[in-house]
């Protein structure tokens, strides 16, 4: 799987303000592939362990599935425009 097909997010489990505490904070990593719109969330005290995790999901995800590419992303996200025919 290319890197470039793939989107990641991480949003911190931390208060939106003010300081919270030292070190790492735990991470939720989204990864989407966009060509199929097939994602994963998880949920680790370690951003890398959480991001690797999520990779691996979404890559059974795509393996198993038979569609190479996602026909109405606009369904899912309304930011992703209709494919051009």
């Amino acid at each position: 799987m290319d890197n470039a097909d793939l989107r990641i997010d991480l949003v911190e489990d931390r208060p939106e303000r003010g300081q919270w505490h030292c070190g790492p904070n735990a991470t939720w990593v989204t990864v989407t592939h966009l060509p199929t719109m097939i994602s994963a969330r998880m949920f680790d005290e370690y951003q890398h362990r959480a991001r690797d995790a999520a990779i691996t999901c979404v890559e059974m995800m795509v393996e198993q599935s038979r569609l190479l590419k996602c026909q109405f992303p606009e369904r899912i996200d309304p930011t992703q425009k209709a494919p051009a025919d």
